[in-house]
């Protein structure tokens, strides 16, 4: 607990600017501003200038809403225009009163106190949501050149639950841990513990009662979260963000709900691209086909064993050892090794024959014996002197990191993209190994801009030219790239995984709240390498299990890497669908149900494109006065409608869950029909992965020869929707609303305790021919209506 005489005694001045809806804060004898602008009604930026004017210029996070996109050279993030966020019109008042301001929209009040340190208290409904430590709540330090904005946390913990920061360790909730941004190559890592990973995404929800709300930080700094770690008995109970970035600037985003808040925070960062649909299917890959010597056969091998398994793979991830030099064994991006590859096109046309698309694995940094090196030289990031590039550790030796704020690296990647990537017949680009966590802070990019300010930058800026190369070579064909690094805006260019993790029951478990917390972060597009990149191979047991999980997930890849395994030409040491025949038929079934989630999940895919709406979702976020949702991390929601509860325990035959409260339950398997607000045990042999489904879900299934749609009519009364989208799945402009080719039909359902009615509304395009499923015990009449 703070004293409150430990508060200094100022005198702050204030300034409204009402051209720009800004109220400008300065303190006598300090050059610091504090600057508060009303966007919306439940928006506030909140920029803090220890110099008084903005030192940081530039931001790549926040769009420009016309084009969903930031320039290269990013934006100015002072002069971006208020109309950026919204068209309406937001009434605001500022009055003061007794030594406050007030400002108040209709959703939203912010108090500061003119005779104390510039703080700010948020308030909703007259009751206090958030607010800056009054002892140190803004602090520079130029000694350390950090920067900490400062909260208060109450007294009791169970007020406040913290969720996103993007791809994260731990539980869903994030109380009581302290994480870093930085984005890192993390090998291997420990999913519960191991931190930082391979994102840098500063934005979190925080869920106090059953409010939501928002705080992202547009800063690419490395920079720091704690959530109740530290305790200073001086100061009260606080959480802190620090960073290196001599400005503060920052967006309070209020909800309520947590759906409002990630809606609002990816208007502001950018929607994701709508995935083609040959991504949901079976994405194959291993590192030991191409690191082989005879890698062109050992992939013709991979085809022709989808074939003799009846096993659909829809894309293959070509790894780097198509670029590993055949005499020293280092991996040279854009150069194809021949004696590993002799014909780029021919091994493309065999994936392609098979009906897969091919990502291609490309790297953005070259070692010193890259044949590249030595014309490239002017293009990479440099040293302190800008006399020759910056030396790191990459993979395999010393290398330099391609340098993307500079416009002639862009064009130069652009054209070994398109010619020596795409024109061999790859279809895509999979931006690996890039986050350029380059170890020297005084490292200097173009204009001599430092380093420190710009890595997760230079990994944004290589998704973008790979995303441009693409559309620059085929223009009428939906773009489709994956990137293992990001920051703040980077999902507008295309999917991710959570990186190289390792084989263990551990990590399956540890994954699921890593992804809904990425999904929450503005990156619907995720999944989890399945079977673990790093480590042994796994047990037949836990490959099931995984393969059970992961087809619950946006991307869906079976991949691995164990260079200690012995070198044959045998690819059972790799993860592979058939390395345990014995489980093939229990893999198939898990499959069938994938593809006949197909259209549910485009719809969801859609969905996410339009409202950023993440497509695996975290119980608390439709649950959210729930109180065990809040902390239910094992269990999530395809959607809104189905609850997967994954196996991720050795030898477990039975599986125990939590069902959400205020609605009743299906189970997936039996129809049988469950109360909320309880914990049960189903059984969970091998063959089954437990799943149920909320009533009143409607739920599309891909038939062998129709479109069947499960309708799980409300017990009582209720009414519920779905937005069935559909269209080419590959076409640019197919969902373009005004000259798009696309199908979009509203099925609504109602029910009463008599009656159950369905109606379909066709929005735009074709009317679907449905047949309609009902659970074998629902006895009420019902109609359908075809609007």
């Amino acid at each position: 607990m703070f004293f409150e005489d430990s508060i200094e005694n100022v005198s702050l001045k204030w300034l409204h600017d009402e051209t720009n809806h800004t109220i400008i804060f300065s303190q006598e004898n300090l050059l610091t501003n504090y600057v508060i602008t009303i966007l919306t009604h439940n928006l506030v930026r909140v920029r803090v200038w220890p110099k008084g004017e903005p030192t940081t210029t530039r931001t790549w996070a926040i769009v420009d809403k016309e084009t969903n996109d930031v320039p290269y050279e990013g934006r100015l993030r002072h002069e971006i225009p208020r109309n950026n966020y919204t068209n309406d019109t937001c009434l605001f008042t500022v009055i003061e009163v007794d030594n406050e301001v007030i400002m108040s929209t209709d959703n939203i009040t912010c108090k500061v106190h003119l005779r104390k340190p510039f703080a700010i208290t948020w308030i909703i409904n007259n009751e206090i949501l958030l607010q800056d430590n009054p002892v140190c709540s803004y602090q520079y330090h130029l000694s350390t050149q950090q920067f900490r904005h400062t909260l208060s946390r109450p007294s009791t913990d169970d007020d406040y639950y913290y969720y996103g920061l993007g791809e994260k360790s731990g539980l869903i909730d994030k109380k009581f841990r302290r994480y870093r941004m930085r984005n890192m190559d993390a090998m291997g890592y420990n999913a519960e513990h191991s931190d930082p990973l391979y994102k840098h995404i500063p934005f979190y929800i925080t869920l106090r009662h059953e409010h939501a709300f928002g705080l992202f930080y547009d800063t690419t700094y490395d920079c720091t979260f704690d959530f109740g770690c530290e305790i200073d008995n001086y100061f009260g109970n606080i959480v802190y963000f620090e960073s290196k970035d001599p400005d503060l600037d920052y967006y309070f985003i209020n909800g309520p709900l947590i759906e409002h808040v990630v809606e609002q925070y990816v208007k502001l960062t950018g929607h994701c691209p709508l995935a083609p649909k040959w991504t949901l299917g079976y994405l194959g890959s291993a590192m030991k086909y191409t690191d082989a010597i005879n890698a062109e056969d050992m992939l013709k091998t991979f085809i022709d064993k989808c074939s003799k398994y009846h096993i659909e793979c829809t894309g293959f991830h070509l790894s780097s050892g198509y670029s590993m030099n055949s005499n020293d064994g280092k991996r040279y991006v854009f150069v194809w090794d021949k004696k590993r590859v002799p014909s780029p096109l021919t091994m493309t046309e065999n994936f392609h024959r098979a009906g897969m698309k091919i990502l291609g694995n490309i790297k953005p940094a070259m070692l010193t014996t890259h044949p590249y090196f030595n014309e490239c030289q002017s293009l990479f990031i440099q040293n302190e002197k800008q006399t020759q590039p910056d030396l790191a550790p990459f993979w395999g030796g010393l290398g330099a990191h391609l340098d993307f704020t500079n416009p002639n690296t862009v064009n130069w990647w652009k054209k070994q993209v398109i010619e020596k990537i795409l024109h061999n017949g790859i279809d895509c680009t999979w931006n690996d190994n890039n986050e350029f966590n380059i170890r020297n802070s005084h490292a200097k990019c173009f204009h001599g801009q430092s380093i420190e300010g710009l890595r997760p930058i230079q990994t944004m800026l290589m998704v973008k030219t790979s995303y441009d190369a693409q559309i620059e070579a085929n223009s009428k064909t939906r773009p489709w790239l994956l990137t293992r690094a990001a920051c703040a805006g980077t999902q507008r260019y295309g999917g991710t995984w959570t990186g190289d993790n390792r084989c263990s029951w551990h990590t399956l478990k540890y994954n699921i709240p890593m992804g809904l917390n990425l999904s929450l972060s503005g990156y619907p597009l995720i999944g989890h390498d399945i079977g673990g990149f790093a480590g042994e191979k796994p047990s037949l047991e836990l490959f099931v299990r995984w393969i059970q999980n992961g087809i619950f997930h946006p991307r869906f890849c079976v991949h691995s890497w164990r260079p200690n395994q012995d070198d044959n030409s045998d690819d059972n040491n790799e993860n592979s669908l058939w390395m345990y025949e014995d489980a093939l038929p229990l893999i198939h079934d898990a499959l069938l149900f994938r593809k006949r989630l197909q259209s549910y999940l485009y719809s969801l895919s859609h969905e996410a494109m339009i409202s950023g709406h993440p497509i695996i979702r975290p119980t608390v976020y439709h649950f959210q006065s729930d109180k065990k949702c809040r902390e239910q991390s094992f269990e999530f929601l395809l959607g809104p409608w189905l609850l997967i509860a994954s196996v991720y325990e050795e030898n477990a035959t039975s599986r125990t869950l939590y069902l959400p409260f205020g609605t009743k339950w299906y189970n997936f398997w039996t129809d049988e029909i469950y109360d909320g607000g309880q914990s049960i045990t189903v059984s969970a042999a091998l063959d089954i992965f437990p799943l149920f489904v909320r009533e009143g879900a409607i739920l599309p299934f891909e038939m062998d020869d129709h479109f069947e749609v499960r309708i799980y009519p409300f017990e009582k009364t209720g009414i519920s929707e779905l937005n069935f989208y559909d269209d080419d799945g590959e076409s640019m402009d197919c969902y373009d609303e005004l000259e798009g080719k696309f199908d979009l039909e509203t099925i609504r359902l109602s029910c009463n305790q008599d009656h159950i009615q369905i109606e379909t509304f066709v929005i735009e395009g074709k009317e679907r021919n449905f047949q309609w499923r009902f659970p074998p015990h629902e006895q009420r009449m019902y109609d359908i209506i075809q609007q």
